[in-house]
Protein backbone atom coordinates (compact mmCIF):
# COMPACT_ATOMS: atom_id res chain seq x y z
CA UNK A 1 0.00 0.00 0.00
CA UNK A 2 1.04 3.47 -0.84
CA UNK A 3 2.65 5.58 2.08
CA UNK A 4 1.94 8.94 0.58
CA UNK A 5 -2.32 10.21 -0.26
CA UNK A 6 -3.05 9.21 -3.72
CA UNK A 7 -5.30 11.48 -6.29
CA UNK A 8 -7.20 10.26 -8.90
CA UNK A 9 -9.65 12.29 -11.05
CA UNK A 10 -12.62 10.13 -10.82
CA UNK A 11 -16.47 10.41 -9.45
CA UNK A 12 -16.45 9.66 -6.27
CA UNK A 13 -20.26 8.81 -6.11
CA UNK A 14 -19.96 6.42 -8.46
CA UNK A 15 -16.13 5.04 -7.98
CA UNK A 16 -17.86 4.18 -4.27
CA UNK A 17 -20.46 2.10 -5.66
CA UNK A 18 -18.21 0.26 -7.51
CA UNK A 19 -16.47 -1.11 -4.39
CA UNK A 20 -19.06 -1.54 -2.56
CA UNK A 21 -20.13 -3.78 -5.36
CA UNK A 22 -17.13 -5.83 -5.10
CA UNK A 23 -16.40 -6.30 -1.46
CA UNK A 24 -20.54 -6.71 -1.28
CA UNK A 25 -20.02 -9.18 -4.28
CA UNK A 26 -17.10 -10.91 -2.10
CA UNK A 27 -18.54 -11.42 1.18
CA UNK A 28 -21.77 -12.57 0.03
CA UNK A 29 -19.74 -15.43 -2.25
CA UNK A 30 -16.89 -15.74 0.01
CA UNK A 31 -16.51 -19.31 1.59
CA UNK A 32 -17.79 -19.31 5.44
CA UNK A 33 -15.16 -17.65 7.67
CA UNK A 34 -12.52 -16.82 5.03
CA UNK A 35 -11.56 -13.45 4.31
CA UNK A 36 -11.74 -10.81 1.67
CA UNK A 37 -8.26 -9.66 1.09
CA UNK A 38 -7.88 -5.74 -1.05
CA UNK A 39 -4.60 -4.39 -2.32
CA UNK A 40 -3.58 -0.90 -3.72
CA UNK A 41 -0.42 -0.84 -5.92
CA UNK A 42 0.90 2.52 -7.19
CA UNK A 43 2.81 2.62 -10.64
CA UNK A 44 3.97 5.43 -12.76
CA UNK A 45 1.30 5.53 -15.07
CA UNK A 46 -1.62 3.66 -13.23
CA UNK A 47 -3.16 2.48 -9.82
CA UNK A 48 -4.21 -0.65 -9.58
CA UNK A 49 -7.06 -2.01 -7.00
CA UNK A 50 -6.90 -6.07 -6.62
CA UNK A 51 -9.98 -7.74 -4.69
CA UNK A 52 -9.10 -11.37 -3.92
CA UNK A 53 -11.64 -13.92 -1.54
CA UNK A 54 -12.47 -17.71 -1.74
CA UNK A 55 -15.25 -17.98 -3.10
CA UNK A 56 -17.69 -20.81 -2.03
CA UNK A 57 -19.37 -21.38 -5.44
CA UNK A 58 -18.05 -22.92 -8.77
CA UNK A 59 -18.15 -21.16 -11.88
CA UNK A 60 -20.06 -23.14 -14.25
CA UNK A 61 -20.03 -20.79 -16.95
CA UNK A 62 -16.52 -19.01 -18.66
CA UNK A 63 -15.10 -15.96 -16.68
CA UNK A 64 -15.90 -14.02 -19.82
CA UNK A 65 -19.79 -14.29 -19.38
CA UNK A 66 -19.23 -13.22 -15.64
CA UNK A 67 -20.38 -9.31 -16.67
CA UNK A 68 -23.17 -9.89 -18.50
CA UNK A 69 -26.23 -8.61 -16.68
CA UNK A 70 -28.75 -10.87 -15.02
CA UNK A 71 -25.84 -13.63 -14.89
CA UNK A 72 -25.65 -15.79 -12.52
CA UNK A 73 -24.44 -19.27 -11.39
CA UNK A 74 -26.84 -21.97 -10.40
CA UNK A 75 -25.93 -22.08 -7.01
CA UNK A 76 -25.60 -18.32 -6.60
CA UNK A 77 -29.65 -18.14 -7.99
CA UNK A 78 -30.84 -18.96 -4.19
CA UNK A 79 -29.08 -15.95 -2.80
CA UNK A 80 -30.10 -12.34 -2.66
CA UNK A 81 -29.17 -9.95 -5.71
CA UNK A 82 -29.82 -9.17 -9.13
CA UNK A 83 -26.90 -10.23 -10.89
CA UNK A 84 -26.01 -7.26 -12.05
CA UNK A 85 -23.18 -5.94 -9.42
CA UNK A 86 -20.25 -6.65 -11.92
CA UNK A 87 -21.86 -6.07 -14.84
CA UNK A 88 -22.35 -1.83 -13.43
CA UNK A 89 -19.15 -1.78 -11.27
CA UNK A 90 -17.25 -2.84 -14.72
CA UNK A 91 -19.24 -0.16 -16.69
CA UNK A 92 -18.71 2.55 -14.38
CA UNK A 93 -15.03 1.54 -14.26
CA UNK A 94 -14.59 2.33 -18.33
CA UNK A 95 -16.68 5.21 -18.74
CA UNK A 96 -13.80 6.49 -16.08
CA UNK A 97 -11.27 5.48 -18.57
CA UNK A 98 -10.49 2.38 -16.38
CA UNK A 99 -10.39 -1.47 -17.14
CA UNK A 100 -11.92 -4.09 -14.90
CA UNK A 101 -10.59 -7.73 -14.86
CA UNK A 102 -11.46 -11.08 -13.05
CA UNK A 103 -9.84 -14.07 -12.98
CA UNK A 104 -10.78 -17.57 -11.18
CA UNK A 105 -8.00 -19.99 -10.05
CA UNK A 106 -10.21 -23.05 -8.49
CA UNK A 107 -11.72 -21.42 -5.76
CA UNK A 108 -9.84 -18.09 -5.69
CA UNK A 109 -11.67 -15.37 -6.94
CA UNK A 110 -10.23 -11.74 -8.22
CA UNK A 111 -10.94 -8.49 -9.30
CA UNK A 112 -8.12 -6.29 -11.03
CA UNK A 113 -9.39 -2.83 -10.88
CA UNK A 114 -6.92 -0.35 -12.99
CA UNK A 115 -7.60 3.26 -13.79
CA UNK A 116 -4.55 5.23 -15.28
CA UNK A 117 -3.72 8.24 -13.05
Amino acid sequence: MPVDPLYLNLDGKRTWRVFENLINNAIKYSMSGSRVYVDLVQQEDKVIIILKNISSYEMDFNVDEIFERFKRGDKARNTEGSGLGLSIAKSIVELQGGRMNIEIDGDLFKVTVEFIK
